[in-house]
């Protein structure tokens, strides 16, 4: 009985491979995003801020920033350290698309932007804060603009950098204590010029937000939270070497806050916020680090009407 059974399992096998290469199948390749630089969608108005250490930082680096920022597939880059702003005109004028804004064009250490015109209606762009040097060493500049029949407002910092993770109650002139009154300042003019409008607040700003009460100098936005969300705190909880933008110290302190107006957009986007990795086309992050930042770029994606 037992030979009977293997003699017919013997015969289903056979049936079966013979069955199955009958004909050859058609094997489709699973689509691969060859563009590792990408970040933009279709779908989604995607902003960067960016410290351009220095820019430029050398004779190559306007060059590099050329191939590289089509690449990201970005609508609007908020840019800090910008020395030479006649440089970044020069830049906007090699990238299809892109115009550039600088805020004080006979300075340096520089805000500006780069925005995609071909998408995104400038409305304003100004400064406030203007002579207020304690707490904004460069003065916020903010860009008023249109993206698919909705309007923005996107401001622009530089914060004061260095400190000692203490904040001196007594010098006006501490480090952190500048940093805090920045965002007390900021924190005041949003909450009564912009208090139904969609903002997205980013930047360098030299700190960060994840720390406790005692030494975290964002209190007047991380206590609103039905308010006001730092879209970088998921990576500043959990910082790795390769999700923070500042790896040198092996932190975040570029960031971007949205407002209550812009939660829903937001979460339906997919709540991507993360820093891109530009240095793994050039060989590495050193490289990165000498030809154009030691910041890496920081970006997040909103879900716009269809």
């Amino acid at each position: 009985m037992k030979k009977k059974y293997s003699y017919a399992l013997l015969i289903l096998l056979f049936a079966l491979f013979f069955s199955s290469c009958g004909e050859n199948q058609s094997l489709t390749p699973p689509d691969v995003e060859t563009n590792i630089l990408k970040f933009g969608t279709d779908y989604t108005l995607d902003i960067v801020t960016w410290n351009l250490q220095l820019f430029p930082l050398n004779d190559n680096t306007i060059d590099l920033l050329v191939d590289i920022i089509p690449q990201m597939e970005v609508e609007i880059f908020a840019l800090q350290e910008i020395m030479e702003p006649y440089k970044l005109h020069e830049l906007a004028s090699r990238l299809p698309d892109y115009e550039a804004l600088v805020y004080n064009a006979g300075t340096s250490w520089c805000l500006g932007y780069l925005y995609d015109a071909s998408k995104v209606e400038l409305k304003n762009e100004y400064t406030i804060y203007a002579g207020m040097g304690r707490p904004f060493p460069r003065p916020p500049y903010v860009l008023r603009m249109g993206y698919e029949d909705e309007e923005y407002y996107i401001i622009n910092n530089h914060f004061k950098a260095l400190g000692d993770n203490y904040i001196d109650e007594d010098d006006p002139w501490d480090e952190e204590m500048r940093r805090r009154e920045a965002s007390t300042l900021l924190e005041t003019y949003i909450s009564t010029n912009l208090s139904d409008k969609r903002v997205v607040m980013l930047g360098d700003l030299n700190d960060q937000i994840q720390e406790p009460r005692e030494t975290n100098v964002f209190l007047p936005f991380l206590d609103k939270p039905e308010e006001y969300l730092f879209t970088t705190m998921p990576i500043a909880q959990n910082p790795t070497y390769y999700t923070v933008s500042y790896p040198t110290y092996l932190s975040i302190i570029d960031h971007i806050l949205i407002t209550n107006e812009l939660f829903d957009d937001f979460e339906d986007a997919g709540e991507v916020c993360r820093v891109i990795l530009v240095e793994n086309i050039l060989g590495g992050y050193n490289n990165y680090l000498n030809l154009i930042s030691d910041h890496r770029p920081v970006g997040i994606r909103l879900n716009t009407p269809q």
